[in-house]
C-alpha cells in the first residue's frame, strides 16, 4: 500500500465500508464486463481470502454483487439500478433528445422513452412525430398507469432483473384482466414475460392506437430503459411491421451509444475528487 493511501485509510472511521466500496469499484470496472474471481479481488485487495469472501457475501446478499455460479463476481442488480437513476440527468441531455427526436421525425410516430427506478416504471423523455393527426403520449403512457398496461412497462419487467421484477410485483401487483387478460398466475406472468425477453418486443395492434416498444441496454447488455412507438390504428400497415421494428431496434441502439457518449463527457470533465475531512483534535 502506497504512504499516501495509508494516510487516507487513517481516515475513514469504518474500514469494513471502505473495503466493500473499493471491491465495488474493481468488480464494476474489470474489462468488458467480465467480472473478477475471488482469488483476484483477494490479490488485488491485499486481503485474506476468507475475509474477501464474507465481504462479497454480504455484498451479493444486498444486491450489489452477484456471482452466477461460476466463482466469478460483478456488479449487482441494485448498481445497475443506481446507474439507471445517474443517467437520467443524460437523459436531459440535448444530445439524447435531439436522437429522440431525430428518430421520431424518421418515422413519422410518436415516441416515448421510459426506465425502471425502485419498481416503478417511470417516463423520462417523449417525441412527436410531426404527423397531423397524433397520439397523445400523456394519455398512452401517464406516470400513474400501472406497468403492466403499456408495451414500454411490459418491456421493462421482462427484461430486469429477477430481484427487480419482484419489486415490480410488489409495487403492482399481478396484471388485471384489462391490463394483461390472460395472465392469472406469477407463472403465467412469468411465461409471458421470457416470451417478451427472447423477441427483445412487446407489441400491441389490437387496440385502436397500435404500439410497440424495445429494450435499450447498455454495451455491455446492461438494462437502461424502454423504447416505445405509438401511433393510431388506420395508420398500421402489417407489411411494414418488420421494418417499424427495425427502426425501434435501430434506434434503441443509438439512444445506448448517445448516453454512453454523455456519460464519457461527464466524466473527463468531472470535478476533482472533494477534500477529505481531517480529524479534529477531539477526535
Amino acid at each position: 500500500m502506497k504512504q499516501d493511501d495509508a494516510v487516507i485509510d487513517l481516515r475513514i472511521p469504518v474500514q469494513a465500508l471502505r473495503r466493500g466500496l473499493s471491491i465495488l469499484e474493481l468488480i464494476s470496472f474489470a474489462p468488458d464486463g467480465a467480472g473478477l474471481s475471488l482469488s483476484e479481488i483477494s490479490t488485488q485487495m491485499g486481503l485474506k481470502r476468507s475475509t474477501t469472501h464474507n465481504l462479497l457475501k454480504t455484498l451479493c446478499l444486498c444486491g450489489y454483487a452477484e456471482n452466477d455460479g461460476s466463482g466469478v463476481y460483478r456488479g449487482g442488480w441494485k448498481l445497475r439500478q443506481f446507474g439507471r437513476a445517474l443517467s437520467l440527468s443524460a437523459y436531459q441531455s440535448v444530445l439524447f433528445r435531439s436522437v429522440l427526436g431525430g428518430l421520431a421525425a424518421r418515422s413519422g410516430e410518436a415516441l416515448v422513452f421510459a426506465t425502471l427506478l425502485n419498481g416503478r416504471r417511470r417516463v423520462v423523455a417523449r417525441a412527436s412525430g410531426g404527423q397531423e393527426i397524433q397520439v397523445d403520449l400523456i394519455r398512452m403512457e401517464p406516470e400513474s398507469m400501472s406497468i403492466w398496461g403499456t408495451v414500454t412497462g411490459k418491456i421493462l419487467a421482462a427484461c430486469c432483473s429477477a430481484p427487480e421484477l419482484a419489486l415490480v410485483c410488489r409495487h403492482y401487483g399481478l396484471p388485471d384482466s384489462v391490463s394483461w387478460p390472460g395472465i392469472g398466475s406469477l407463472q403465467e406472468l412469468q411465461t409471458a414475460l421470457g416470451q417478451i425477453r427472447r423477441q427483445g418486443l412487446s407489441s400491441n395492434f389490437t387496440a385502436q392506437v397500435c404500439s410497440a416498444a424495445v429494450p435499450v441496454y447498455t454495451g455491455r447488455q446492461q438494462l437502461l430503459g424502454a423504447l416505445g412507438i405509438h401511433f393510431p390504428q388506420y395508420r398500421h400497415k402489417p407489411a411494414e411491421d418488420q421494418a417499424m421494428f427495425a427502426l425501434l431496434r435501430q434506434g434503441a441502439a443509438e439512444l445506448s451509444a448517445a448516453l454512453e457518449t454523455i456519460e464519457a463527457e461527464e466524466q473527463s470533465t468531472a470535478a476533482a475528487p472533494a477534500a477529505v475531512d481531517r480529524p479534529s483534535d477531539s477526535d
